[in-house]
């Protein structure tokens, strides 16, 4: 396997990944987006809540706050909630115990209280994996083939592809047609579609794949590829011991 770093952002990477088969990104893909443990309110506690909002209705709220996930730790956390009205109360008025897990975005607005309107709660945060509960999930990762491109001899040079890629990836350029960035092909063949001629062919690699893996603010991308490789090995390694453990044919157990 070869993995070449095309672009990294502090929210994004994009990486080219050689020498696989489609179930291999497919389980990194899968693994990123169900089963990277991170923080997110499990329950309330509400000590008074004479808001417009039912319990009910603040639990789910708070449930879907995106918090800070350090890596390598599990344990619980409480943030406390203690505001009156008039105001509207933001998720940066969620006071955490631990500094290092607190909410992402200071100002997602959770409720608005009006006069005389209280509410204070405790959330209680603990680690989970949004293949339990959609709440869980931290990141957005997503893939597809890497575009082969065939220009044929016989193209006249008419311009009609250039103009119907939604990408503007094709362009004309001393007396041949010119691909400007393969990797930005959707695969959407419209070039291909549009040519009288049938010159111009798009098909795909099915052994190397862009991977992009965009998070939200939970932890860096960088721990979500080094967490996810790592739950894959281990899966690995247990599929491995249960086999090992498996009596030949014709052997008792």
């Amino acid at each position: 396997m070869k993995v070449t770093l095309l672009s990294k952002t502090e929210s994004r990477i994009k990486l080219l990944i050689e020498d696989v088969d489609v179930g291999f990104v497919n389980a990194l893909r899968r693994v990123l987006v169900s089963e990277i443990p991170v923080y997110a309110v499990d329950h309330i506690i509400v000590y008074e809540n004479t808001s417009q909002l039912y319990d009910e209705i603040l639990a789910h709220r708070l449930g879907l706050v995106p918090l800070s996930t350090p890596a390598n730790v599990d344990k619980e956390v409480t943030l406390s909630i203690e505001k009156e009205g008039p105001c509207v109360v933001y998720t940066k008025d969620m006071i955490s115990d631990d500094d290092s897990i607190k909410p992402i975005i200071p100002d997602i607005p959770i409720t608005k209280l009006g006069n005389d309107q209280k509410i204070k709660i405790n959330c209680i945060a603990k680690v989970g994996i949004a293949k339990d509960h959609a709440k869980y999930q931290c990141c957005l990762a997503f893939y597809k083939y890497f575009p082969v491109i065939n220009i044929d001899k016989k193209c006249d040079l008419c311009g009609v592809c250039v103009e119907v890629c939604p990408k503007s990836i094709l362009k004309i350029e001393k007396d041949s047609l010119k691909i400007t960035d393969i990797k930005e092909c959707t695969l959407c063949r419209t070039c291909e579609e549009q040519c009288d001629l049938q010159a111009i062919s798009v098909s795909y690699d099915n052994r190397k794949f862009i991977f992009t893996v965009e998070n939200y603010g939970n932890m860096s991308v960088r721990d979500l590829i080094e967490i996810s490789t790592g739950i894959i090995e281990g899966k690995c390694d247990e599929f491995i011991d249960k086999i090992a453990g498996v009596a030949e044919p014709g052997q008792r157990r």
